[in-house]
């Protein structure tokens, strides 16, 4: 009963406007990938999903440059007006170049295939890539200055919108394929963020935009690597998988991604929150009170994460029938592969935050570096004797790798100030 009439007061304010928004994103992610497989067949659910990964590779660059190190740094800040101008302006440039890129490398990927280069679905990606890098960055620069009601309105305009355009091509009789759906996507990231992200539009000035990429940089330049290994230990995997066992089997691990997706809401949620606070914590009462807050955090999240993983994964192969059709089914070895994973990765996210407090990134990217070794060494066994299984199998395994990487990590390395420029 305690536990109980202790929640309102947990969830409050900007927690719980942020896994408010994180369950209008994720859910809408959830939704729409389930609308895909619905409406298209499991090749073209394939190719969606395909463009989904290395979408979602771009942004976790884009994320390791960006936002993380904002969510981290904007409490310290001496100007936010104008480091929130500067934020905007590199994310904008980043943006777009990450957009080329992902729509450059989907060209050489269907050219490596011996197919011809669908020319409107590696656009599509790029302005998907664009659109929603645009977004990320307002949705986190939001949360940074108590802004997380418009937040949640942009992301709730967007998890609307979505479904009444599917609804509208399919009632005019349009055909609605990969594409198609991509392009919406694309499209309707745009409307909702456009708004938010020019109303914070300002001249940041040189000085103060050299100040935010040099601290951004400071922990960006571990992150980045991070991201770069996490690729191989995960979205290579999904993408070695497509390649070999085709389309179909892509789009099956994809659906496995999408039901855990469900419990790593809860978990994307406390970006918006635990960084900012973990940063506090450790800059007002050091490593014992970061310890202590991040302890907190992990006792809290624990249980209904695991509830919910157990409660996806174990009936794995009804959730699969149910959700995306009988032929999902077969997948659920993988689901509870992937349910494994994010046990690993919840722990993992809580450890790495003291090294993130700590100005540490480096320690995260030497970690991620062995689980980047884990999954080049299991890959080829793993996936060429249990097919998707094995994929998935790799990709927990690989996370529980970093896990145990940062855990000896912290038994012996010291605690540090690592002091940045103000900006």
């Amino acid at each position: 009963m305690n536990v109980l009439s202790a929640l309102p007061a947990r969830l409050r304010g900007p927690a719980l406007l942020s896994l408010l928004d994180q369950g209008a994103v994720s859910g809408f992610g959830f939704l729409a990938g389930i609308a895909a497989a619905r409406l298209i067949d499991m090749e073209g659910f394939g190719r969606f999903a395909l463009v989904l990964i290395v979408a979602g590779f771009a942004q976790g660059l884009h994320n390791a440059l960006v936002t993380a190190p904002l969510m981290t740094l904007a409490g310290t800040v001496r100007d936010p007006v104008r480091y929130a101008a500067a934020v905007g302006a590199g994310a904008l440039v980043l943006a777009a170049g990450l957009a080329f890129g992902v729509a450059g490398a989907l060209a050489l990927y269907f050219s490596a295939r011996g197919e011809a280069v669908p020319v409107d679905l590696v656009t599509a990606a790029g302005a998907l890539t664009l659109a929603q890098n645009l977004q990320l960055t307002t949705r986190r620069l939001l949360f940074a200055y108590d802004g997380g009601d418009k937040a949640l309105a942009m992301d709730l305009a967007r998890a609307a919108l979505f479904p009444l355009a599917v609804a509208l091509l399919w009632a005019a009789g349009l055909r609605l394929d990969a594409t198609r759906l991509v392009e919406l996507l694309a499209l309707t990231a745009f409307l909702t963020t456009l708004p938010a992200f020019l109303a914070r539009a300002a001249d940041p000035g040189r000085r103060r935009l050299a100040a935010a990429a040099l601290r951004h940089w400071q922990m960006a330049r571990w992150l980045l690597p991070v991201v770069l290994v996490t690729f191989g230990q995960e979205q290579l995997v999904w993408i070695l998988a497509g390649g070999v066992l085709g389309d179909e089997a892509l789009g099956g691990l994809r659906a496995s991604q999408y039901l855990v997706g469900l419990v790593l809401l809860m978990l994307a949620a406390t970006e918006n929150v635990v960084p900012t606070g973990a940063g506090r914590a450790y800059d007002t009462g050091g490593e014992a009170a970061l310890r202590a807050y991040l302890l907190r955090v992990t006792r809290r999240l624990g249980v209904p994460v695991g509830l919910l993983l157990a409660l996806v994964a174990l009936p794995g192969e009804l959730w699969l029938r149910l959700v995306f059709g009988e032929a999902y089914a077969p997948y659920a070895p993988s689901l509870r592969w992937l349910a494994l994973g994010v046990v690993f990765i919840f722990l993992r996210d809580m450890a790495a935050q003291i090294f993130r407090a700590r100005r540490r990134t480096d320690v995260i990217f030497r970690a991620f570096a062995v689980s980047f070794a884990v999954s080049l060494v299991l890959i080829q066994p793993l996936l060429t004797r249990y097919g998707a299984t094995g994929a998935a199998a790799v990709v927990a395994l690989a996370h529980g790798a970093s896990l145990l990487a940062l855990l000896a990590a912290l038994g012996r390395a010291p605690a540090t100030r690592a002091e940045a420029p103000r900006c």
